[in-house]
Formats: C-alpha cells, sequence, structure tokens
C-alpha cells in the first residue's frame, strides 16, 4: 500500500473513532481530532510526493513555510497547540467542554484542514459531518 493510501485510510480511521469517544474524554477527543487533521495533512504531502517528515517540527515546518498550505497552517497549528495543551491539564473538560468540540474544534480547525487537503489534492471526499458520541461517562 502506496503511503498516501495508507495516510488516507488512518485518517478515515481516525474519523471513525471519533463517533465512539464519550464525554468524560474530551482531552481524547481532541487527540483524536487532531491526529486526523495530521493523517489528512500527511495524505496531501504524500500526493505532493513530499517524503521525510518525520516529525510534528518537520511537519509543521514545511506548513508554515509553504505558501499554498497557509490555509491549513492557520487551522493546523491551534490545534496542535490545542492537542498538546489538553493533554496535559488537569480536569480538560473544564477547559473544553464537550458541548462546544463539534463547534469550535471540529467547525474551526479539523474542517478547514480536510476541505483545504482535498482541495490541493482534487480529491473531493465525501466525508460525512462527524458526529461526536452523546454517550456521558454518567450514563456508562
Amino acid at each position: 500500500m502506496d503511503s498516501k493510501t495508507a495516510h488516507m485510510k488512518q485518517w478515515m480511521h481516525n474519523r471513525e473513532f471519533l463517533r465512539t469517544i464519550h464525554a468524560g474524554y474530551p482531552d481524547w477527543a481532541v487527540t483524536a481530532i487532531f491526529y486526523t487533521g495530521l493523517h489528512a495533512v500527511d495524505t496531501l504531502f504524500a500526493h505532493l510526493k513530499i517524503h521525510g517528515i518525520t516529525s510534528h517540527r518537520e511537519r509543521n515546518d514545511v506548513l508554515l513555510r509553504t505558501n499554498r498550505f497557509s490555509r491549513i497552517w492557520s487551522a493546523y497549528h491551534p490545534l496542535y497547540n490545542l492537542s498538546r495543551t489538553i493533554r496535559y491539564m488537569a480536569r480538560p473538560q473544564d477547559w473544553v467542554p464537550w458541548q462546544s468540540l463539534e463547534r469550535e474544534v471540529i467547525g474551526r480547525y479539523l474542517t478547514p484542514i480536510e476541505t483545504s487537503v482535498q482541495n490541493l489534492t482534487g480529491e473531493p471526499l465525501e466525508l460525512p459531518r462527524i458526529k461526536l458520541a452523546t454517550i456521558t461517562a454518567e450514563s456508562k
């Protein structure tokens, strides 16, 4: 399997996983949203034959320094920062409320990344709207 196909499969796999995370784990939801975006970006890089990206720093550098990736960078960079911050915070549910994840994190960051990747690859995908699980920690 080529790199582009592998990253696209992981991108779709992560999107599906988002629907299974329940409200008690907003930190893991943000982390999964970030890695969904990361694999969308890596799909684009593989499509454009940009190889040798082995770290977040290298990926960030390519996105920052390439003008045609500016729309991706403007959504990816804050999502990257949010995912790093929320993983190490105590009580992440107080900082990123579950009910705002779809609008504030998926809508503001992931959707523009995915849309830009599709535009730059010329391969529109039918990406269904991501609906996060409504299961709460209390109902389990």
